[in-house]
């Protein structure tokens, strides 16, 4: 049974969400709704959640301060939120699900169907990528933000310089390193082109993502050699962004 919790400090919003997810998530349930991070904190010992369902924003404490103060747990967190562009780039740098407001309900299923999957998967271990996102917010820029990588395997957090590059596989994607073994991430290449953009990745190909500070040279045959020594092909309609890149950078 899904033993949900709502943290909302706006009564409407919680009792919204409540009704949308008794609506439009099949399966047994059990849902709470709290005003107050102080509430929140009362009953999660006793209620046991298997999800949070959190507004970032609230007075006094938000939903970062609140799983701060919770100590040890084994819930999985989907945050809420009107809009916080830094807050959302660190969710999403520590592979966690947020939803913007007004609630889609598409976006809601999707994401309970997430959480439903990870149970099963990885039961347990949510607390790790929350306590990345914690340290990723307590960073001075999003440029010092650690990467979680979610596998079969586990968690694994990654600076983003230190990834080669990513080769996506359908609604796979792989992730490859100078002096590491690559990893396979169940997420598509689209999500982490717009993740690490700003980190000074190029997005080359259809299939290919790559580290701009690995790039040596494109060469005459349209092929891009790395620091590696491996070479990709750029797609024609690519092939302008990336001599802007080599162009821009002296090369």
């Amino acid at each position: 049974m899904l033993k949900i919790l709502i943290v909302d400090d706006e009564p409407s919003a919680g009792n919204i969400l409540r009704l949308l997810i008794e609506k439009h998530i099949s399966g047994a349930k059990e849902i709470r709704v709290c005003g107050s991070p102080e509430q929140a904190l009362e009953i999660i010992p006793a209620f046991k959640p298997g999800l949070l369902m959190l507004d970032i924003e609230m007075p006094n404490m938000n939903g970062f301060d609140l799983l701060n103060r919770v100590g040890s747990w084994d819930f999985d967190v989907i945050f809420t939120t009107a809009y916080d562009k830094y807050a959302i780039k660190a969710i999403r740098f520590s592979a966690l699900d947020y939803l913007l407001k007004p609630i889609d309900i598409l976006d809601l299923q999707n994401a309970i169907n997430r959480h439903i999957i990870k149970k099963e998967v990885q039961p347990g271990r949510q607390h790790e990528l929350v306590n990345n996102l914690i340290n990723n917010l307590q960073q001075k820029d999003a440029s010092s933000f650690k990467l979680a990588l979610s596998t079969m395997d586990g968690f694994f957090f990654y600076d983003p310089k230190d990834i080669l590059r990513c080769e996506g596989d359908n609604n796979y994607t792989h992730f490859y390193f100078i002096d590491q073994k690559p990893l396979i991430v169940s997420r598509t290449l689209k999500e982490f082109e717009d993740i690490l953009t700003e980190h000074g990745f190029l997005r080359v190909h259809k299939s290919h993502l790559v580290n701009a500070r690995y790039v040596v040279r494109l060469d005459k045959d349209g092929l891009l050699w790395l620091a590696d020594g491996n070479n990709l092909v750029v797609s024609r309609r690519r092939k302008d962004e990336v001599l802007a890149y080599l162009s821009g950078r002296g090369n």
